[in-house]
């Protein structure tokens, strides 16, 4: 983004040689469109793997294996041991919670409100 940035705001010089001249072409961003782990560079977000990997900020949250850093998107816990941030009970299919822009402005005013370092 940073290149487009200065792109855009300083022209793209082109040269023509069938004109034998050089021009200068505006840059415009038209679609933002990505997959699963593209999108985390565009939007900032957690990613695929993340304890909330959903493209759409919805609150169901991801399981991980002891001792594991990836998180899968399972609705059922396993019936052995389950590290702590995945013991959650089971979410069912057919009752997925919903996700919002409220959620987003409380998290986001969360992160605005902390004190800085």
């Amino acid at each position: 983004m940073h290149n487009l940035s200065a792109l855009q705001s300083e022209g793209l010089c082109i040269w023509d040689s069938l004109r034998d001249t050089e021009f200068q072409a505006n840059l415009y961003l038209l679609f933002t469109t990505a997959d699963g782990p593209g999108l985390v560079y565009w939007d900032g977000m957690v990613g695929h793997s993340g304890k909330n990997g959903c493209r759409m900020y919805c609150p169901t949250p991801g399981r991980q294996k002891t001792h594991g850093t990836h998180y899968y998107p399972t609705l059922l816990r396993p019936h052995d041991n389950c590290p702590s941030g995945s013991n959650h009970p089971d979410i069912d299919v057919f009752q997925l919670p919903l996700g919002g822009s409220g959620d987003y402005a409380e998290n986001l005013h969360l992160i605005v409100s902390s004190p800085s370092q």
